[in-house]
């Protein structure tokens, strides 16, 4: 149901824009079939073939705020990036953007106050998703519209997530126990995978010792449950970080240093 409601708000999109979209493109959990509404958004990259008005982003504003007054959206709404193709093909990292909509923003949308960076490293995380899993809601087909993104990009943009993971864990456990596998799946198995992918691979790969955790992760993800922290958890969470921060930081050097031959 969440995809034919993503396919209809594209459709609606491409109403504003007409000759103007590119198109409409799902990643994250939707795209990868691990999307619970209880804990997930829906994410869409909009790609147009020239910059946006003031009156086209107002028109944006007007359509994603109205689908929060009703009780379709998934607990964390949406998440929207709208990029200019010529900034996709050929792809630039940090990459441009023209306008972001998000659950996190959204009272400083309402307001009128949202002011954003000009680029997101995390863009180009989605492209990859997108390329290796993602769908066309409408639009021109993914290959003719998203370079290849290189292998150093993907890892810049991964890693942002984790910069702070040792701070961050207790903070928020699931995402980034999740996140960590995920991150460190790529660098030994150079596939793009979902943050359950991530963590039911790093139940088969990693140390024993960490195995409650991720599984508690796992299940809270897919529940969405709330994350208690029992007291004997805590050690357990910053050895997890430590450890996987250091691992990650070792193998991620070989594509942090690398050339643009290997591309997703």
């Amino acid at each position: 149901m969440m995809e034919e409601y993503a396919t209809a708000l594209a459709k609606r999109i491409s109403g504003l824009f007409g000759n103007k979209l590119t198109g409409v493109y799902l990643h994250g959990s939707l795209a990868m079939d691990c999307f619970n509404p209880e804990i997930s958004d829906i994410d869409l990259l909009i790609i147009v073939e020239n910059g946006l008005r003031k009156d086209e982003k107002e028109a944006l504003d007007a359509l994603f705020l109205k689908e929060y007054r009703g009780d379709h959206l998934p607990a964390k709404g949406l998440e929207v990036s709208v990029i200019t193709r010529g900034n996709v093909y050929p792809l630039l990292y940090p990459t441009p953007f023209e306008y972001h909509f998000s659950d996190m923003h959204i009272d400083a949308i309402r307001r009128g106050v949202a002011t954003f960076p000009a680029t997101d490293p995390d863009i180009a995380a989605h492209i990859a998703v997108i390329r290796a899993r993602g769908r066309v809601l409408i639009g021109e087909p993914i290959e003719a519209v998203f370079a290849p993104v290189p292998y150093h990009y993907y890892m810049k943009a991964i890693c942002y997530d984790i910069h702070d993971a040792e701070a961050d864990i207790s903070k928020q456990p699931t995402y980034m126990i999740l996140n960590l596998c995920r991150v460190y799946q790529f660098c030994i198995k150079q596939s793009v995978a979902s943050k359950k992918e991530g963590g039911e691979w790093g139940l088969q790969s990693l140390p024993v010792r960490f195995h409650p955790i991720i599984q508690k992760a796992l299940k809270v993800y897919e529940t969405g449950e709330m994350w208690q922290t029992a007291v004997e958890e805590e050690a357990s969470l910053t050895d997890f970080a430590v450890y996987m921060t250091s691992i990650i930081r070792e193998k991620s050097i070989n594509f942090l240093e690398h050339d643009d031959n290997l591309k997703i």
